[in-house]
């Protein structure tokens, strides 16, 4: 597409009419005339401008500015888009730099294991600012450095500075000879396996036990004698029973790349992540990357895929395979280790318009293993 390039000028004369006559008698087209006392302003074309500086030369034209794109582009010199480059690096690199690392704790000798913590991993006043995951990597190195002296730490990004708030460890000073114990059923199972590092096991594998049952007794006996007490650990793992009720929705979408992906910005602060510009595509999946931080603000590159959505139903058959991972993904969910499912079964399970409607039992080993405390009265001689 041909875009029309035209000229201001403007001319100091008295005789405002006569220059307009001699333009058309040398075949210049005005666009646009505005007069001013002992001056006209014109608009032609970026061609007639240049046969007027050569064809007239008895009035002095002078250059005034240029329409839309090319007085844009007169001002975009390489010098100034460089200049610009450069300032938006510099911005970009100086914002990144911290000024300030401030670890606030009200106990000084804290303090300074953290920031000579700090400073080993690289988090000091002039250092660059380092990506979530960098964070979080050395947060978590410190606490497991000193485990023993912090309870929690965070570091928080704010501008061009650090904030790291510390919780001391508090060591609770109480004698565990002073702390007596016993490990009982936190539910109703039957004994899978058992494991004592301190106490008398008081159940055996395969046996019944029901909620608030004594598993690993705190209790030291000999020949039926309590001879000393203990707290009592350890873990006893048993086959546990649940049923879980599942309904799933027939209809699902299934998103499809085409092929097609368009490039985007977007700009992130406290306030949340807009788009610089309006998204071409209707439908679509977006994957970010940073471009550059400046303050609490950060620029993204975002491509967005083009996707297209196709309605699909389940039938019954893939319908309770489907509402039977969604219901292992949450009973799974909340496993420790050591922890697993030794036995499911569909007990009930029908479709009807718009769901599926599943029932499903689950035997699971779990660790049952609670910490109850008890106290013990001491009788003194004599009395």
């Amino acid at each position: 597409m041909k875009i029309n390039h035209y000229i201001y000028i403007k001319c100091k004369v008295r005789n405002q009419n006569r220059i307009l006559v001699k333009l058309y008698k040398n075949k210049v087209n005005v666009y646009d005339v505005i007069k001013k006392e002992d001056e006209i302003y014109l608009k032609v074309s970026a061609s007639d401008y240049e046969r007027i500086k050569k064809e007239i030369v008895t009035a002095k034209f002078y250059y005034v500015g240029e329409s839309g794109f090319y007085r844009v582009k007169r001002w975009i010199t390489p010098l100034k888009v460089l200049a610009v480059f450069l300032f938006l690096f510099l911005t970009n690199l100086f914002s990144n730099v911290i000024v300030k690392v401030n670890v606030i704790h009200s106990n000084k000798e804290i303090r300074e294991l953290v920031s000579k913590a700090l400073d080993n991993e690289g988090i000091h006043v002039w250092s660059f600012k380092k990506d979530y995951k960098e964070l979080q990597g050395i947060k978590d190195k410190i606490l497991t450095t000193y485990k023993d002296r912090l309870e929690w730490l965070e570091i928080e990004s704010v501008g061009m500075m650090y904030i790291i708030r510390i919780e001391e460890r508090i060591e609770n000073h109480f004698s565990e000879e002073n702390k007596y114990c016993h490990i009982v059923a936190n539910k109703s199972g039957i004994i899978d396996n058992i494991t004592s590092t301190k106490g008398e096991i008081a159940v055996h594998e395969g046996q019944y036990v029901k909620e608030g049952d004594i598993l690993i007794s705190g209790e030291i006996k000999w020949n039926e004698e309590v001879k000393n007490n203990v707290c009592a650990s350890g873990s006893v793992y048993a086959e546990v029973w649940y049923e879980t009720h599942v309904t799933l929705p027939i209809e699902y979408i299934i998103k499809t790349r085409t092929g097609k992906k368009r490039f985007n910005f977007s700009l992130e602060s406290d306030t949340g992540k807009y788009k610089i510009l309006r998204s071409r595509l209707s439908t679509y999946e977006e994957e970010s990357k940073v471009l550059f931080r400046f303050f609490n603000f950060t620029f993204y590159v975002d491509t967005e895929y083009e996707t297209i959505e196709e309605k699909n139903e389940y039938d019954l058959n893939s319908g309770m395979n489907k509402a039977l991972e969604l219901a292992n993904q949450k009973i799974q969910a909340k496993f420790q280790e050591g922890e697993k499912v030794k036995v499911q079964k569909v007990l009930k399970n029908s479709i009807n318009d718009s769901t599926i409607e599943m029932d499903i039992f689950y035997s699971v080993i779990e660790n049952i293993a609670q910490v109850e405390e008890y106290s013990i009265i001491i009788e003194e001689e004599g009395s």
